[in-house]
């Protein structure tokens, strides 16, 4: 791993060493990972990642950590987060941002500019590269209503992909397999920057009065069809369980919380036995909605 931090070094590429896997991810479990570089422009990671391909050096690519969870075991090699990306640029209409920028920064710099389409993303803590991956939805609106164009690093070459060539799902953002998200272009409508704000005043608080503060890493599981996961989980009479730090909340049953020093094992045994009950009571099998990564 010398070779690989002094050739960092050498291009003025940040990035730093043994650092805890808690302090990368929202719910904050994991364990040491050897280095987290962190470049800032696209040319910089796809030639990182050039690197670390050539020279076989695992690494996995990381954005805002808020609907994934690292394993617990130290990973002895490179994870790329893409939080330094963070241009934005304003062409009328269009906004186009780096994946590292925040959901809460862009729907405000957007409402700043009475530009609609955005408010939906006050409050979620995840960046722009998880939105788009995840397809981000809340309050009837999300991501997919607003993308144009997604900038991407595929097969060693950095292209642009028109919106209409993802096939979005629910929860589901398309992107080619292999694919590292660069950033994203999105067209808004113009609007009223007061009625703008007080949509996204009106979301925050109905947020603050259903979603639980504790650190977690967002919604557990997504709906069946049609029906909520948290509906489905609240007939197993789970809610309030506890497993070492891991908490299945009592104010929002889908998200699972960090009361203390929780693992990511503790997260995800608790979690399958949310699943085991909802599907021995129901006969619904819950998928996840949150990643664990395997490093």
């Amino acid at each position: 791993m010398e070779r690989v931090t002094e050739w960092m070094r050498r291009r003025g590429i940040r990035y730093k060493e043994g650092v805890s896997g808690g302090r990368l991810t929202t719910f904050g479990s994991g364990g040491a990972v050897r280095v987290v570089a962190e470049p800032k422009a696209d040319k910089e990671i796809a030639d990182i990642i050039a690197f670390l391909t050539t020279g076989g050096v695992p690494y996995r690519v990381l954005g805002g950590g808020s609907n994934v969870l690292l394993p617990d075991e130290d990973y002895d090699g490179v994870i790329l987060r893409t939080a330094r990306l963070e241009t934005f640029s304003v062409r009328g209409t269009d906004i186009t941002v780096g994946a590292g920028v925040r959901l809460p920064v862009f729907s405000r710099r957007c409402a700043a500019l009475a530009l609609s389409g955005a408010e939906f993303a006050e409050g979620i803590p995840g960046t722009v590269v998880g939105a788009v991956y995840m397809n981000a939805s809340a309050f009837g609106s999300g991501i997919s209503d607003v993308l144009r164009s997604v900038r991407l690093l595929y097969g060693g070459e950095i292209v642009t992909l028109p919106a209409s060539a993802l096939p979005m799902g629910y929860h589901r953002g398309g992107l080619p397999k292999g694919a590292v998200l660069l950033g994203a272009t999105f067209r808004l409508t113009t609007g009223d920057e007061d009625g703008i704000l007080e949509r996204m005043r009106t979301f925050a608080a109905r947020r603050a009065a259903t979603q639980p503060r504790e650190r977690s890493a967002g919604s557990v599981f997504a709906r069946a069809g049609e029906t909520p996961a948290a509906l489905l989980i609240e007939r197993t009479g789970l809610k309030g369980t506890r497993l070492g730090g891991a908490e299945l909340s009592r104010k929002h049953c889908n998200f699972i919380v960090d009361m203390g020093g929780a693992t990511t094992t503790e997260y995800y045994t608790l979690a399958e036995r949310v699943r085991h009950e909802v599907r021995r009571i129901t006969g619904v099998t819950l998928a996840y909605e949150v990643e664990f990564i395997k490093c």
